[in-house]
């Protein structure tokens, strides 16, 4: 009679006698070859015969080498070799040797997609048969290039936020931004594009690697009942994937254009502000068409994010550097802005021998309608009156205002004298037109004293006293008038 601790060997050893060996291999999850001493295969289980994708009887009786010619790894074949021949066993891992069987899985959708798998050869010592172990690595492959990709992303994230918080040179940005997500989803190109004053179209402000005459063709994409991808991310607020440009009814007035730029499809990430405003995309396009992944999709959100901060960024720094150069009632420049358009038109006009023109300009009366009506409609009437001068002027010619109602206008260049005092006489008219504030009507009128260079100066200070002494002449002239330097006072 046994014993009771006898009991479970006595038991294990009735099952493991009655268990048929070939159901067990063929029951494992992964994939087992038996090798006869001229490599060639004897068994092979059920999940080697699914992932190499021949009938069984196709297997049997040939060689890795022969069911993949040209297409075994050298380090696999060498290992097989001196397993069979030499009783050498050998473990091949994914570390050290990427590519060893070229087994496929079909995943969820139909897609074949290469499987990863470390290798262990082992010479059985009972026989001259050898072990073949394929284990399926896949997923930890994919565990670990997520982990790395995540990596690089925080690397690059950083570097963007950094250039971000450095400098205000967007264009640098956006190329950087577009750059990261061609390193880290290859074979595609990448392009920002951003919304138009008009709210009502797209165009390209950043396309690294695209060719120039896609910037010029996407320039203006307009919004419309169906759209690109862009334009339907921009409607959707959120991703758009046109996995196969051929076969989208929306692309196929671009497919011309598709073709010539090698693209196959295209993934559209809307830029979306941290005050929900959208303000533009986020253009993904592979070469050949296909979908993003979870770990692309995420990439796009936060390459999109990234973009949204460098463009609220440059937004607040270009209203500071505005405000900073702009008068806040009138929108005309200032006193700082004038100084250094001034500056860099005395270096032009001394280069090519130019001469220029610059008024100094006071309104007349217009203090008493802040005394009587109020600052408000002081307000009012100044915000109008610079308006009207600037129409008077062309697109290189400058209105500044300097002071409370001071006003300095820069004519970039003139023919002649007359040509300046043409200008003046035209500002005076549309300064004397009353100004309509409900039932009242609001008049002034100006004083302005002209200055030419180099007739009454070569310096910026030399041309400002001037003008402003001719104003006054003005003033001493009746007002509402303008007069002209002295030639008298043309040395600084």
């Amino acid at each position: 009679m046994l014993k009771s601790s006898d009991q479970p060997v006595t038991c294990l050893s009735e099952i493991l006698d009655n268990i048929d060996c070939t159901d067990l291999l063929h029951s494992l999850d992964g994939g087992v070859l038996l090798l006869d001493r001229r490599c060639r295969i004897i068994f092979c289980n059920r999940w080697m015969i699914k992932h190499i994708g021949l009938q069984e009887d196709e297997i049997l009786g040939n060689t890795l080498a022969q069911l993949y010619p040209g297409q075994l790894a050298p380090a696999l074949q060498d290992a097989i070799e001196n397993a069979c021949l030499n009783r050498m066993g050998r473990l091949l891992s994914y570390q050290l040797h990427k590519r060893l069987l070229p087994l496929k899985q079909r995943n969820p959708n139909g897609e074949l997609r290469p499987l990863h798998q470390s290798i262990l050869i082992r010479p059985l010592s009972q026989s001259n048969l050898t072990l073949v172990q394929c284990h399926d690595i896949t997923n930890a492959v994919k565990r670990e290039q997520h982990l790395r990709a995540n990596e690089r992303i925080l690397r690059l994230e950083r570097k963007v936020l950094e250039l971000i918080a450095t400098g205000d040179n967007m264009d640098e940005v956006l190329i950087e931004i577009c750059t990261t997500v061609e390193n880290l989803i290859p074979n595609t190109s990448c392009a920002v594009l951003l919304m138009n004053e008009d709210g009502k179209s797209l165009s390209v402000k950043s396309a690294p690697s695209l060719p120039h005459h896609f910037k010029q063709r996407q320039k203006g994409l307009q919004f419309g009942p169906t759209g690109t991808s862009c334009i339907q991310a921009i409607r959707h607020r959120s991703l758009v994937i046109s996995p196969d440009l051929q076969n989208d009814e929306h692309w196929q007035p671009l497919l011309d254009e598709a073709r010539q730029l090698d693209i196959g499809a295209c993934w559209a990430q809307p830029v979306i502000a941290a005050y929900d405003e959208v303000l533009g995309v986020l253009a993904c396009y592979p070469k050949s068409p296909s979908t993003p992944s979870e770990a692309n999709k995420l990439l796009l959100q936060r390459m999109s994010n990234l973009t949204a901060i460098s463009l609220e960024r440059h937004k607040r720094i270009e209203r500071i550097r505005f405000l900073a150069m702009h008068d806040p009632l009138t929108g005309l420049p200032n006193r700082s802005l004038l100084n250094e358009l001034l500056g860099r038109n005395l270096r032009r006009a001394h280069r090519e021998d130019n001469k220029f023109a610059l008024m100094f300009i006071d309104l007349d009366g217009f203090k008493e309608i802040n005394d009587c009506h109020g600052h408000d409609a002081g307000d009012d009437i100044l915000s109008v009156l610079s308006g009207r001068m600037s129409q008077q002027l062309r697109g290189t010619d400058t209105c500044a205002r300097i002071g409370g109602d001071e006003f300095v206008v820069m004519l970039e260049t003139i023919a002649t004298v007359e040509t300046a005092e043409a200008v003046a006489q035209k500002i005076l008219s549309c300064l004397n037109a009353p100004v309509q504030r409900g039932q009242l009507q609001l008049q002034v009128s100006a004083s302005i004293g002209i200055a030419i260079y180099p007739d009454h100066g070569i310096s910026a200070d030399a041309l400002l006293t001037h003008a402003d002494d001719a104003m006054y002449k003005a003033k001493a002239a009746g007002k509402n008038c303008w007069q002209r330097a002295d030639q008298s006072s043309s040395t600084d």
